[in-house]
């Protein structure tokens, strides 16, 4: 079975720097890779390159065998990626429907003409958005769902994760692409997110995840196999108990064999 996302010879140049050296990556449909490396590997923009903010240099990129190679962030969400942040990126004085809502522009019919004179369609298309985002905030907490039109700046950092994973996920991704989620929250609320994803992954078993992130335990209990990157290269690729193991995988990441 051919994998859900392809990229072979994959690389990002910035003038003399080479951010993405050649890398070949592939991910299964319902597959969660934790993707590692130390600051400055190459994780983030690798996740700019599949979304479409960077235009890589060189290589091949295909999901589900469609070519995404050098498509624009428009195109390639309508091809089924999404992604959050490290840093918030919500509007933290506009409501949570609004923030979870420019998910799913893509898919929106957002014309002049839709607007004018098919407002009856697209009253239907708002209204299965609401019904939408709240059965997806549901998942994660009921409480953001009974608050589905308050301001997303009136709930706690572990909430405001949930209304952005909510906001990749409500367009209905092939591919989501989560940059460290763990950023800014304690150790209960991280363990707490992680039970979300998982229980999450369980209903949706064909939504492949890319999830990269620097607390062990996240990587360890959500994923399925590893990758590691340095200075843009892969360097390791395997299951956690082995990238433990890697010398390496020690030296690079972990700052010398433990």
């Amino acid at each position: 079975m051919s994998p859900l996302l392809a990229c072979s010879g994959l690389t990002m140049r910035f003038g003399g720097l080479t951010a993405l050296d050649a890398l070949d990556i592939s991910v299964g449909k319902g597959e969660t890779i934790g993707l590692v490396g130390p600051n400055g590997s190459g994780k983030t923009t690798f996740f700019n390159v599949l979304t479409g903010l960077y235009k890589p240099s060189a290589g091949a990129v295909q999901l589900a065998e469609q070519d995404l190679f050098a498509r624009s962030a428009q195109e390639i969400g309508r091809a089924g990626v999404a992604r959050t942040f490290q840093r918030s990126r919500l509007m933290l004085d506009q409501t949570v429907f609004d923030n979870i809502a420019l998910g799913a522009l893509n898919r929106l019919d957002l014309s002049l003409l839709s607007a004018l004179v098919l407002r009856g369609r697209f009253r239907r298309q708002l209204s299965e958005l609401v019904e939408r985002a709240t059965a997806l905030t549901r998942r994660f907490n009921p409480q953001i769902a009974a608050n589905l039109f308050k301001p997303a700046g009136s709930f706690t950092m572990i909430d405001r994760r949930r209304i952005e994973i909510c906001r990749a996920l409500v367009g209905a991704p092939r591919l989501l692409l989560l940059d460290e989620p763990s950023a800014g929250m304690t150790h209960e609320e991280t363990r707490a997110l992680m039970d979300d994803l998982l229980a999450f992954r369980e209903e949706m078993p064909d939504l492949a995840i890319v999830l990269v992130e620097h607390e062990m335990d996240v990587i360890r209990r959500i994923s399925d196999r590893c990758i590691v990157l340095n200075f843009g290269k892969k360097i390791f690729e395997g299951p956690f108990d082995a990238l433990i193991a890697d010398r390496e995988v020690q030296t690079a990441y972990l700052g010398g064999a433990q």
